[in-house]
């Protein structure tokens, strides 16, 4: 039985998507946008600055404004990074100041790299040691930036989106290494759509930006992908169950570095066809692919931990330190779950390393998932068709990312009973 399976809309280009529609310069549509936490805090964030929005369906519609606006009260952002990197760039540009805070692993965060950029070109930032709440006082001034190769690439798309606003041209250098270089081309590509010109040359292993001022964004509409790191976990589910899945809405051609999740699902030994807009995974014998460099591609961490669980041998995961700072310690979350439940896996300073087994022991052991949309759903997914059912905690969080989840785990569920 194929189990077929709609993937919803990227969360990372919403969350663009969202912002760019809300300053466009005429009447925007925003189609199949991911209408979950996250993204939300993105909207509302932007509503309380003055964004004009409707509702059409799953749609969302956005009135011309003349630009966002300062507002005494604090901003939101929930447990959303991306909010918060994105919109303090935003309301630094503008003159007043503004109070961004979230939840209480939001104001764990780092933002010491960009909250410093932000006051090289300008602005007054009040913070406790660049973690939120994060008071800004613009407006910023064009300039030349910058960023160190450690850090977010959110801090380099929140300034990417930021400075085409600005009076004047300026220049953003991203140092040597690039840290998830696949974010960056999703932001360009998103600005392009939106007819905002960034300019991009590589240099000394770094990429500078050439950003021309006075810019504005300008488009009718815009449709959101279907999400890549979203797809990885029926692609994960249906290997681990060992039944057929075909995943509809993603595309082929994308520029998303989560797309990877196809040939390191091939590197597993499984069988994954692409086509149009359309994913077939067909089950195989799994064998143990040895190290895999998730530099570009952190978000798959959690899935591909839940795979290398239930595949005999050895996984090295590694390449991706800033997962210890994502909504939580992904690494130590997902590698204390693997060892609750019998398995031998080790923290790495970037990564872990795990010994699977394609079958697990009974087992009453309560998963923590630090209500993290990811951890929650690869352990959810690592449990398909183990001797016992494996509880864990924080069900509703994966709607932060996957509303449909639920939907998808119970047609796999069904499809092995």
């Amino acid at each position: 039985m194929t189990v077929s399976v709609a993937i919803p809309g990227s969360k990372s280009l919403t969350h663009r998507a969202l912002l760019l529609g809300a300053l466009s310069s005429g009447p925007c549509r925003v189609s199949n946008p991911l209408i979950g936490a996250d993204c939300l805090s993105t909207l509302g964030v932007l509503e309380a600055l003055g964004a004009r929005t409707q509702r059409e369906g799953d749609d969302i519609l956005f009135e011309p404004i003349r630009d966002l606006h300062p507002t005494d009260a604090a901003l939101d952002c929930g447990n959303s990074g991306t909010t918060l990197r994105l919109m303090l760039a935003q309301v630094a540009r503008l003159e007043g100041s503004s109070t961004l805070t979230g939840d209480a692993s939001l104001r764990g965060r780092p933002n010491a790299t960009l909250l410093a950029a932000l006051e090289s070109l300008g602005a007054r930032v009040r913070s406790e040691g660049g973690r939120a709440p994060v008071i800004v006082r613009g407006p910023i001034r064009a300039g030349r930036i910058s960023l160190p190769s450690k850090g977010s690439s959110q801090y380099a798309s929140g300034l990417l989106l930021a400075l085409p606003l600005l009076h004047a041209s300026s220049q953003l250098f991203l140092e040597a290494p690039i840290s998830s270089r696949p974010y960056l081309d999703l932001t360009r590509q998103t600005a392009a759509a939106f007819g905002l010109e960034l300019g991009m040359t590589e240099e000394a292993g770094g990429l500078r930006f050439t950003i021309p001022g006075g810019q504005r964004p300008r488009a009718a509409s815009f449709t959101v992908e279907g999400d890549w790191s979203t797809a990885a976990f029926p692609l994960v589910g249906g290997a681990i169950a060992g039944q057929p899945v075909r995943l509809r809405g993603l595309r082929a051609d994308s520029v998303q570095g989560d797309r990877a999740i196809v040939e390191i699902m091939r590197r597993f030994g499984l069988e994954v066809e692409v086509a149009s807009d359309e994913v077939r995974l067909e089950p195989r014998e799994r064998v143990a692919p040895g190290a895999i460099d998730l530099g570009a591609t952190p978000d798959l961490f959690p899935a591909l931990c839940a795979l290398a669980a239930r595949t005999e041998g050895t996984t090295v995961l590694r390449g991706a330190p800033s997962l210890r700072h994502k909504e939580c310690d992904r690494i130590a979350a997902m590698v204390r779950g693997l060892r609750q439940l019998g398995l031998s896996a080790e923290e790495r300073p970037d990564g872990a390393q795990i010994v699977g087994k394609a079958e697990l022991g009974p087992s009453e052991t309560l998963i923590q998932s630090e209500h993290d949309h990811r951890v929650y759903m690869a352990f959810s997914v690592l449990g398909l068709g183990a001797k016992s059912e494996i509880t864990v905690d924080g069900a509703g969080c994966e709607a932060v990312s996957y509303p449909g989840f639920g939907a998808m785990l119970g047609a796999l569920r069904e499809a092995i009973a």
